[in-house]
C-alpha cells in the first residue's frame, strides 16, 4: 500500500503529506465525512488515483485520492460510528440488554470520555429508538455501581471510562474532596445518602459530615439558606449511621 502511494506522490498525483492519512484510511477501512457521514472503503483504483467509498446514501462514490486524504477521517471498525454502519441491529440488542457495554463502546470510541449530550447524539434515534430519559436513568444507576465509570456532578463535563476499577467509596470521597463550593459538595454528599446500601464501608459518611460542618460554619451568615440545606443533609447522613448529634455543631435553629 505504501509503495503504491509513494509512486503516486513521486508522480505528483498526491503530496507526501497525504500518504499517512491515506494509509490510516486503508488500515481502518471505515471513514467519516462531514457532509456524507460514515462510509466503508470498497476499492482502490491506482490507475486513476481514486478510492471508492460506500457511504450510507452514496454507495460506490469515487473520490480522488488527494481529496480523500484531506476530507476523510479514518475510523477503526470498532468505533461506534462504524458499528452503527455495519451492526445496527446488534447495537440495538446491546442497548436493550447490556447498557454499560454500549456506553463503554461509545466512550472508548472517543478516547475514553464523552458528555451525556454527546452520548445521546450518537445513540438517539438510531440505536435507542424509545424513551431516552428512561433508558439513561437506568444506565446511570448501573454506572454508579460500576467501578469503571466516573460520572461528573456537572452535566457538561464528560463521563470517563477507566480500565482500572475504583470502589464506590473511593469514587465518592474523590468527588467530595474535589467539589468546589458548598453547593457542589451538597450534590456529592447526597450521593453518599443515595448509595448508602451499596457502600461496604459506611464510616465513609463521616468525611462528608465533617466536610459539610466546615462549610456550614463559614456559610451561616453569608448564605444561610445553603447552610440550612447542608444541615438537613448532614443530619440525614448521621441518622443513616445511627450516630447522636454533636452538641458543638450548628443546628437548624441556630440558622
Amino acid at each position: 500500500m505504501r509503495d503504491e502511494l509513494e509512486k503516486l506522490a513521486a508522480a505528483g498525483k498526491i503530496s507526501r503529506a497525504q500518504i499517512d492519512p491515506l494509509l490510516q484510511v486503508s488500515t481502518h477501512g471505515f471513514v467519516s465525512h462531514r457532509s456524507w457521514g460514515v462510509g466503508k472503503i470498497a476499492n482502490w483504483d491506482w490507475l486513476f488515483s481514486k478510492v471508492v467509498v460506500d457511504f450510507q446514501n452514496r454507495a460506490g462514490h469515487s473520490m480522488d485520492l488527494a481529496f480523500a486524504a484531506d476530507s476523510l477521517k479514518a475510523l477503526p471498525e470498532t468505533h461506534i460510528l462504524a458499528r452503527k454502519f455495519t451492526e445496527l441491529p446488534k447495537l440495538r440488542e446491546m442497548a436493550a440488554l447490556h447498557h454499560l457495554e454500549l456506553i463503554k463502546l461509545v466512550l472508548e470510541s472517543y478516547d475514553g470520555k464523552a458528555t451525556i449530550d454527546q452520548i445521546q447524539q450518537l445513540l438517539v434515534p438510531d440505536v435507542i429508538t424509545e424513551d431516552w430519559k428512561k433508558w439513561w436513568e437506568v444506565a446511570k444507576k448501573e454506572m454508579k455501581k460500576n467501578g469503571h465509570f466516573q460520572i461528573p456532578t456537572k452535566k457538561t463535563e464528560p463521563i470517563v471510562y477507566q480500565a482500572q476499577e475504583t470502589s464506590l467509596k473511593d469514587r465518592l470521597i474523590a468527588d467530595f474532596r474535589s467539589a468546589k463550593g458548598l453547593k457542589a459538595k451538597l450534590t456529592v454528599a447526597s450521593e453518599f445518602a443515595k448509595s448508602y446500601n451499596e457502600l461496604d464501608d459506611k464510616s465513609v459518611l463521616n468525611e462528608a459530615i465533617s466536610g459539610l460542618n466546615t462549610d456550614i460554619n463559614s456559610h451561616q451568615r453569608t448564605q444561610p439558606a445553603l447552610a440550612l440545606e447542608a444541615i438537613f443533609l448532614r443530619d440525614e447522613l448521621r441518622q443513616l449511621l445511627g450516630g447522636a448529634p454533636d452538641p458543638n455543631e450548628l443546628n437548624a435553629s441556630a440558622i
